[in-house]
C-alpha cells in the first residue's frame, strides 16, 4: 500500500478560490471551506457535483521520519492494521463488509512524512463514511495475534522487493541520499524490526501520533458545505483532544561525497537510479524544480535523451522526477540500459546534469535569427504540467488526498496556486534550481545489473 506522494501531491492542488456561479449580480457561492475543530483536527471541504460520490481522506503526520531504528516499519504495519484488522467495535472483516456493502472503496498509503487513509462512497453514505473513518483512525484495538498475522503479509512484501529493480534501487537511493537523517529509514521497514514489534509498542506509537491535532481531514464530493460541516463536527468533534508536540526536523545534509553502489539481481538489462538532494515542499524552488524535471525527463522528448541516445545510444529508457517531501526533497533520474554501457552512462548522465544550467530552456535564451527555430522547453513543460493537473482534478480522491496532505505540510496560510506559480517560472528560475541542486558533486548512483554467469 506504499505510495510516493511527491508530484502526485502537487498535481492535485489548485487555487483555493474555486466557487460556483451565483445569481446575477451576486458574488459566487463558495464551494470550499477550511476550519479546525476544537480538538485540533484540520478540515477542508470541497464541493464537486460532477458525480454523486463522496471522497473522505484522513492524513496523519506520521511516517518513517517519526520512527527510530527500533521501530522502523511501525507506520507501515499500522497502516496495514487499520486497513485489515479492525477496531474496538468491529473486526477487520466486518469493516470490509460494511464498506463494500455500501458500494465503497478503501485504501491507505504510507510515506516518509505521513500516512493516508482513503474512502470513496456514494454521496448518500456520508454519515457512515465519516463515522467509519473516525473509528478506524482513533479507536484501534491491538491484539498480538492480529499484529503477527499482518506481519507475515509485510514480510512477504519485503521478500519480493527485489523483484522490482527500480523500487529496490529507489530504496537504496533514499537510504544513501538521506543517510543519517530520519528520511533515510526505509518506509517499508526492515524484517528484523517488523518481526520484533509488539502490541505494546504499536499501541504506544499509535496513542502518541494518531491524535486529532496531528491529523487532517479532506472531504470532496457531492454535498453542500453547511450540511457537510455539521456532519464533520458531529462525527469528529467528540474525539478528545490530546496533547501533541511536533518534532522539529532539520533539512537533510548532502552526503560527504558521491556514492556509487552496484548490486547484481536476476534481471536482463541494467537499471540506474541516480540523483541529488532537491527542494522541500515549502521551498520556492519546488516550482522551478517541477518544470526542470519535466524538461529533463518527462514528456514526449525529454532533454536527458540528448546526451544518452543519439549516436552513442547509451540507454533504452530515461526519466526524471522532482520529489518534494515536507523537510527535504530529491531529484531522481531513472534509466534502463544494456550492461555494457553502464560506466559510460553513469558518467554521461552526471556530467550532463551538473552542467544543464547552461542550456537554452526557452526561445528568449536564443538571440538572432536562430530564435524562431529554437525549442521552448519551458512552455512545453508548463503545458504538460497544466494537462496533468487537469487530469488529476478529474479524480475527487486525488484532490482529497492532496488537500489532506497540504493541510499537514504547508508552512503558511497563503493560498497555494500551483499552476499560477508554474506559469511564472522562467529560464532564470530553472537555471537557478539547476545550479543549486543538480550542479552539486554529491550524486548518489544505484546500479542494478544482471548476475554474472558462473562457468
Amino acid at each position: 500500500m506504499r505510495k510516493t506522494f511527491g508530484l502526485v501531491l502537487l498535481l492535485g492542488l489548485f487555487a483555493a478560490a474555486s466557487a460556483a456561479p451565483g445569481p446575477k449580480g451576486q458574488a459566487p457561492a463558495p464551494t470550499e471551506k477550511e476550519f479546525t475543530l476544537d480538538n485540533g483536527l484540520k478540515v477542508i471541504l470541497l464541493e464537486r457535483h460532477n458525480l454523486p460520490l463522496l471522497n473522505i481522506v484522513a492524513a496523519v503526520n506520521a511516517g518513517s521520519k517519526d520512527e527510530t531504528d527500533a521501530t522502523n516499519g511501525i507506520v507501515h504495519l499500522l497502516e496495514h492494521y487499520v486497513l485489515f484488522r479492525g477496531t474496538e467495535t468491529r473486526s477487520g472483516s466486518e469493516v470490509a463488509r460494511d464498506i463494500r456493502g455500501r458500494g465503497g472503496y478503501f485504501n491507505a498509503h504510507t510515506g516518509q512524512d505521513a500516512v493516508l487513509f482513503e474512502l470513496t462512497l456514494p454521496a448518500e453514505q456520508a454519515e457512515f463514511g465519516l463515522n467509519n473513518q473516525r473509528e478506524m483512525l482513533f479507536r484501534l484495538k491491538f491484539e498480538q495475534a492480529e499484529i503477527d498475522a499482518e506481519k507475515e503479509v509485510i514480510l512477504e512484501e519485503l521478500a519480493q522487493i527485489k523483484d522490482d529493480p527500480f523500487r529496490y534501487a529507489s530504496l537504496l537511493f533514499y537510504q544513501n541520499l538521506f543517510k543519517g537523517h530520519p528520511y533515510g529509514r526505509p518506509v517499508i521497514g526492515t524484517p528484523e524490526v517488523i518481526r520484533s514489534l509488539t502490541a505494546e509498542a504499536m499501541d504506544k506509537f499509535y496513542r502518541t501520533y494518531f491524535v486529532p491535532s496531528n491529523a487532517s481531514l479532506a472531504v470532496v464530493g457531492d454535498f453542500t458545505l453547511k450540511e457537510m460541516e455539521d456532519r464533520v463536527r458531529s462525527s469528529f468533534g467528540p474525539v478528545p483532544r490530546a496533547d501533541f508536540v511536533p518534532v522539529r526536523f532539520d533539512p537533510p545534509a548532502p552526503p560527504p561525497k558521491a556514492v556509487e553502489i552496484e548490486e547484481e539481481l536476476d534481471v536482463q538489462e541494467a537499471y540506474i537510479v541516480l540523483g541529488v538532494l532537491g527542494p522541500d515542499y515549502n521551498s520556492e524552488d519546488q516550482f522551478g524544480g517541477d518544470v526542470l524535471a519535466t524538461i529533463l525527463g518527462r514528456g514526449i522528448n525529454p532533454l536527458i535523451y540528448r546526451p544518452l541516445k543519439g549516436a552513442r545510444d547509451l540507454v533504452n529508457t530515461a526519466g526524471m522526477m522532482n520529489v518534494t517531501l515536507q523537510h527535504g526533497g530529491a531529484f531522481l533520474a531513472f534509466l534502463t540500459l544494456e550492461p555494457r554501457t553502464l560506466q559510460a552512462t553513469k558518467r554521461a548522465t552526471v556530467q550532463f546534469l551538473r552542467q544543464v544550467r547552461n542550456e537554452n530552456f526557452s526561445r528568449d535564451d536564443v538571440l538572432g535569427p536562430d530564435q524562431m527555430y529554437a525549442r521552448d522547453y519551458i512552455e512545453s513543460a508548463r503545458n504538460q504540467l497544466t494537462f496533468e493537473v487537469a487530469k488529476a482534478q478529474e479524480s475527487g480522491l486525488t484532490i482529497a488526498s492532496s488537500l489532506a496532505l497540504h493541510l499537514l505540510f504547508r508552512a503558511s496560510d497563503v493560498p497555494f496556486d500551483y499552476l499560477g506559480r508554474i506559469r511564472k517560472v522562467d529560464s532564470s528560475d530553472v537555471r537557478k534550481v539547476a545550479a543549486r541542486y543538480l550542479g552539486r558533486s554529491e550524486y548518489v548512483t544505484i546500479s542494478i545489473v544482471p548476475k554474472k554467469k558462473t562457468p
